[in-house]
């Protein structure tokens, strides 16, 4: 997995993609054929808090046209049948777990080693959290919650199946508005930091 370092221009795009500000953010992951940010990487803690928070979102997905293709696909009851049939196949399940553990070893790894010290002693629940919660904050590690944030880990990395099995289904090519309208810094006034 390759991470780029955000420029401000990302920044810009990603802040009129998700519609805020982006928090977090470590880089970007995964690029359109435009080079707009498609998935973007973000610290898993917060630490302007105390105690300080998990952001489950590892990998985030950013590009308007898969989010709308997903939540279609999730508002069609998908989620419930993918989760039906990773209970149902042992081999898949294994898979999902798989997955899960990676996602929470990438996570792990972006905290640095003085920071994850002082969580491990001064923060047991977050640190705990930090080391078994799965894709998007599961604790269930067979289980799914959200299919943007696996299909996302799937573009980042290559290694989820629910995420490839939402790649198959909806199929993206770049070529609609939306990377016309994510390069396009006219609409960025004022979005980012």
């Amino acid at each position: 997995m390759k991470t780029e370092a955000s420029s401000e221009h990302d920044r810009r795009i990603i802040g009129w993609q998700i519609r805020r500000e982006p928090r977090n953010l470590y880089g970007v992951v995964c690029r359109c054929e435009k080079q707009c940010p498609k998935v973007i990487i973000n610290h898993p803690l917060s630490l302007k808090k105390n105690p300080a928070e998990i952001f489950p979102t590892v990998f985030w997905l950013t590009c308007p046209k898969a989010v709308e293709r997903i939540s279609r696909i999730e508002a069609r009851g998908y989620i419930q049948r993918i989760q039906d049939q990773i209970i149902s196949n042992f081999a898949l399940t294994q898979n999902m777990r798989d997955a899960h553990q990676e996602y929470i070893f990438i996570r792990r790894s972006l905290v640095e080693s003085s920071t994850l010290s002082r969580v491990r002693k001064s923060e047991k629940k977050v640190f705990k959290n930090l080391e078994r919660l799965g894709i998007g904050g599961v604790a269930d590690l067979k289980g799914i919650k959200c299919l943007h944030t696996h299909y996302a880990h799937y573009l980042a990395t290559g290694n989820n199946p629910v995420g490839q099995l939402v790649a198959n289904m909806i199929r993206l090519r770049d070529d609609s508005g939306y990377c016309r309208d994510c390069r396009n810094q006219d609409k960025f006034a004022g979005v980012a930091e």
